[in-house]
């Protein structure tokens, strides 16, 4: 933070307000008495919790978890990670006094306050009543989760729930009394930080992972989707969400594992190697000659998927396709997966009035222009978007009054807009078809690949 502060020339005493922002942070970090860590949190990505989400359906089942919070019950939710820890690791269940956030651990350390913001009790899933905005301690009970793990009150991502104290202020070179805001999780701050902020709005982020973010004003509420509440406007928003978790990360993994001669040629050039795998891919039809791929390189996959077995798949691989054919798949599949996560919330009933493009994929026109006609969707794409860190400075500025949420749209561009092409859109239609059937028929596979 003082590095922060020199290199940026502010002045602590111009600071008005902070915001801390943070990835889902899954199970949460427990800590003791003391508030030291006992173990890193188990984030969203990690699908261990694989028993306990099936213990959870057998002994409660999963229509009366959906009606009782509103979302699903599979390993991706923090409270199927929580039941991991308690059946695994006792002596650290036994020593947890309370289970933080990542950014709640920060807002801790900086204010010595404890807290929860609604977005990130809306996604540990089975102990958050999504219709009341509480905790269903109802439920609490029956998975054996005690209550007292976590904090009071869950508030809202633009309340003020603490001031730098003096300890703080002397290790960040902050000002002591400085308010700080209880932030929220980073997906939907980063959906604010681009104006998704009105009812059928959907902000595209395709970054290491793909998470495409709903705002709803009702509950439209499907087990397709993970649903929690927005980090504007308190009670009036939803964010309802979907995603693969690797996207950006396919396309550095084929840079780094397929590309490394070719990545001496685009220095030569004096070009970036994705840009050089572009003008590659640019040359290849829509459809990449008949390959498909499917995205997850990782295995399972969360909303809209809900598969802890779910894997990457390249069908039809021939020996005339080359290098530029394997990339272009690689875009094209994660936006098929984009379309499977419009397909998801346009079955909600949540309409889809305004698509926002943005994160490093983005940057690509390639790719850009793959996930308009393969969606047939017309997308506006937020050029040199910064992301959270903007939202969160929103957050800071309404918390304390300054700054209103329609406020965004002054500090976000209009965006360039990207248009499907009405004949690439007919040819992705039978390739998209092609995609699912090879998803869809893959699925015993998967799970026998998982046991093997």
């Amino acid at each position: 933070m003082r590095e922060v502060l020199k290199k940026s020339g502010i002045k602590p005493e111009d600071i008005a307000s902070i915001c801390v922002s943070g990835l889902n942070s899954g199970s949460g970090i427990p800590v003791d008495k003391e508030f030291k860590p006992l173990r890193p949190g188990i984030i969203w990505m990690d699908r261990r919790a694989v028993e306990e989400a099936e213990w959870v359906k057998r002994e409660i089942g999963e229509e009366e978890i959906f009606k009782k919070t509103g979302n699903t019950i599979d390993p991706y939710y923090g409270f199927t990670k929580i039941l991991w820890i308690k059946r695994n690791e006792p002596e650290i269940w036994r020593k947890a006094h309370k289970l933080l956030t990542a950014y709640g651990y920060v807002i801790y350390k900086l204010t010595g306050s404890i807290c929860i913001d609604q977005s990130s009790a809306g996604v540990l899933g089975g102990i958050y009543d999504m219709y009341r905005r509480d905790w269903s301690e109802e439920l609490m009970e029956e998975l054996g989760i005690p209550r007292q793990l976590f904090p009071e009150k869950i508030v809202w991502s633009k309340d003020i729930v603490g001031e730098v104290t003096e300890e703080a202020a002397k290790i960040t070179g902050l000002r002591r009394g400085v308010p700080v805001a209880a932030g929220g999780v980073d997906a939907p701050v980063s959906a604010l930080s681009v104006g998704a902020l009105n009812d059928g709005d959907m902000a595209s982020m395709i970054g290491t992972s793909m998470c495409n973010g709903f705002i709803q004003d009702e509950l439209r509420l499907s087990k397709k989707l993970v649903n929690s509440p927005h980090v504007a406007y308190d009670d009036k928003k939803l964010y309802c969400f979907t995603g693969i978790a690797t996207a950006g990360a396919v396309v550095r993994w084929f840079r780094d594992e397929l590309f490394t001669c070719e990545k001496l040629v685009a220095e030569r050039m004096e070009t970036s190697a994705y840009k050089f795998l572009d003008m590659m891919a640019e040359k290849i039809p829509p459809g990449a000659d008949c390959l498909i791929f499917t995205p997850h390189m990782t295995v399972g996959e969360r909303a809209p998927y809900w598969n802890p077995y779910l894997r990457s798949c390249l069908f039809g691989l021939n020996l005339y396709h080359t290098k530029a054919h394997l990339f272009r798949a690689f875009l094209e599949g994660v936006a098929y997966a984009v379309r499977d996560c419009i397909e998801a919330a346009m079955e909600a009933g949540i309409p889809l009035r305004r698509a926002i493009l943005v994160d490093g994929g983005a940057r690509s026109p390639l790719w850009r222009q793959i996930i308009a006609d393969v969606t047939g969707v017309k997308f506006t794409y937020i050029e040199g978007a910064i992301g959270a860190p903007l939202g969160d400075a929103l957050l800071a500025g309404v918390g304390i009054g300054e700054l209103k949420y329609e406020d965004i749209f002054k500090w976000v561009g209009e965006g360039k807009v990207v248009k499907p092409n009405p004949e690439n859109v007919k040819i992705y239609e039978k390739y998209y078809m092609l995609y699912r059937r090879v998803r869809e028929n893959l699925q015993e596979s998967y799970r026998i690949a998982a046991e093997l």
